[in-house]
């Protein structure tokens, strides 16, 4: 398993349709079992309201591989840009300028 996704149908439709085969939809009851299901995936892909309920609760710590966020079909609510910003200061020290 290289790729998965949890999020909601339309995302995990989408995904699938690109040959993501791996996937959950997101269930705050199962989160957890769902990250620790696909810990051998090199990339899960969230969408930001899944990724926002998982970084507040510190669900993602043992993961290993890299989490990418993605809108929802509501669209971008701007966290995913925060993050990276987030990443990106603590790598390399600088803040990105925001619009």
């Amino acid at each position: 398993m290289e790729i998965a996704i949890i999020g909601d149908k339309d995302a995990i439709l989408g995904f699938k349709l690109a040959g993501i085969k791996d996937n959950a939809e997101f269930n705050e009851e199962t989160i957890q079992e769902d990250i620790s299901r696909f810990k051998e995936a090199k990339i899960i892909i969230l969408t930001e309201d899944v990724a926002k309920y998982v970084r507040e609760r510190k669900l993602d710590k043992n993961y290993q591989g890299v989490i990418v966020e993605v809108p929802n079909k509501k669209g971008s609510t701007g966290e995913a840009l925060k993050e990276i910003s987030r990443l990106f200061e603590q790598a390399i020290g600088v803040k990105l300028k925001e619009n």
